[in-house]
């Protein structure tokens, strides 16, 4: 480790202690029984043997020798997410060819991750927004209830993407609309997904979800990495208020749109590559069209939830418009898949739709919100 990656972490522990401070988590941080809190999860899903879970808790909970150190105001959760889809994208990466960027987590108001300058440091933290992985998961498991399917765990199951039986399975059954609503009005009022009601999906729906949730995921970092691996020199440098963090001086830094594309088209390639040999290319994609569209579902109820009009997000932003990265992301599909990127394409199209629609039925609830005086939390208006 670096002087310079050990200053990096040094205030990446300063951010992350601030924050608890000041949100009275800190003894929470310290205390909490991570093993017992995920095998007390875990126990709600009869299908899981107490072997099977005990094994996966034990890995989950127990760092391998190779991760950096975590912080002592880091949630363990959290510190093992970001590390694990680490893993899992350097596993194809040629050995020895790449140096993990310090990762962690902050209140940043951003479902993209966030590039920071560590004072006296040229080292870069890259930081998720510290609620991401709570939301990809409820997000993606909507999306999921969505879909109506035929079959069984046994004997397959085939998904419809037609966005004429979604209406009319919504209409039919209406649960994916109220936990797609729950979810991103949780979030947006409250700063958490997790205060949306808890539910415990079918097994079938669960793997749909976590499967979409973890191509969000695994492209975000890949997106991050992607700026690494070109060896991205930033455009800029401006200041960047973080929830919690007080009075600390903190700069992000921003690339040029160019740069975004490329890292766009790295993490596309890094996604694929971790979860082709499973799902092929298809659902990696289904994946980071969700996170295209999750974020657009972010930046279109923040600014409807502060006006009570449809206005663009206020505030700069450090990525390019998210339409335009879901355009160059399918022609990147279209060039590296050739003959067989239609069904890619089709499915992936189809979840931007299918996500449409469960936005206009969500919509019309933070109008009204609006004119109740509701007010997004404060991660979201911090940098406004």
């Amino acid at each position: 480790m670096t002087s310079e990656t050990e200053k990096a972490r040094a205030f990446l522990w300063e951010l992350q202690a601030q924050v608890a401070r000041a949100t009275g988590l800190e003894h929470l941080t310290q205390n909490t029984d991570w093993k017992e809190s995920l095998l007390k999860t875990g126990r709600q899903m009869p299908e899981v043997s107490e072997e099977v879970l005990q094994r996966a808790v034990e890995f989950g909970t127990t760092p391998p020798e190779h991760w950096p150190p975590c912080g002592p105001d880091e949630p363990l959760w959290g510190y093992s997410m970001v590390h694990t889809l680490a893993d899992r994208l350097e596993k194809f990466l040629p050995p020895d060819s790449f140096t993990r960027p310090v990762l962690g987590m902050l209140a940043t108001g951003e479902i993209n991750a966030v590039t920071l300058l560590a004072p006296d440091s040229q080292a870069h933290l890259v930081v998720f927004e510290n609620e991401l992985f709570n939301f990809a998961n409820l997000f993606g498991k909507a999306v999921a209830l969505a879909m109506p399917y035929e079959g069984s765990v046994d004997e397959g199951v085939a998904f419809s993407t037609d966005v004429d039986q979604v209406r009319r399975h919504l209409r039919d059954s209406p649960e994916a609309v109220h936990r797609f609503r729950d979810v991103v009005l949780a979030y947006l009022l409250h700063g958490r997904p997790s205060h949306a009601r808890p539910y415990i999906p079918s097994q079938i729906i669960r793997t749909m979800g976590s499967i979409l949730r973890d191509g969000m995921e695994l492209f975000v970092l890949g997106h991050e990495y992607g700026h690494v691996m070109g060896e991205h020199v930033a455009d800029r440098q401006a200041p960047r208020r973080m929830l919690g963090a007080g009075e600390v001086d903190v700069t992000e830094v921003a690339w040029m749109w160019e740069q975004e594309a490329v890292a766009d088209l790295i993490g596309w390639d890094l996604c694929l590559m971790s979860m082709g040999e499973s799902f092929g290319p298809a659902l990696p994609h289904a994946g980071i069209e969700l996170f295209f569209s999750a974020c657009e579902v972010l930046e279109r109820a923040v600014p409807l939830l502060i006006t009570g009009g449809d206005a663009p997000r206020p505030g700069p932003s450090t990525h390019p418009p998210t339409d335009l990265r879901r355009g160059v992301v399918r022609e990147h599909a279209k060039e590296r898949l050739g003959e067989g990127a239609a069904p890619v394409l089709q499915l992936g199209a189809a979840i931007h739709e299918i996500v449409e629609v469960l936005w206009a039925q969500t919509a019309p609830v933070i109008t009204d919100l609006h004119r109740q005086g509701a007010v997004p939390d404060a991660r979201w208006t911090a940098n406004l």
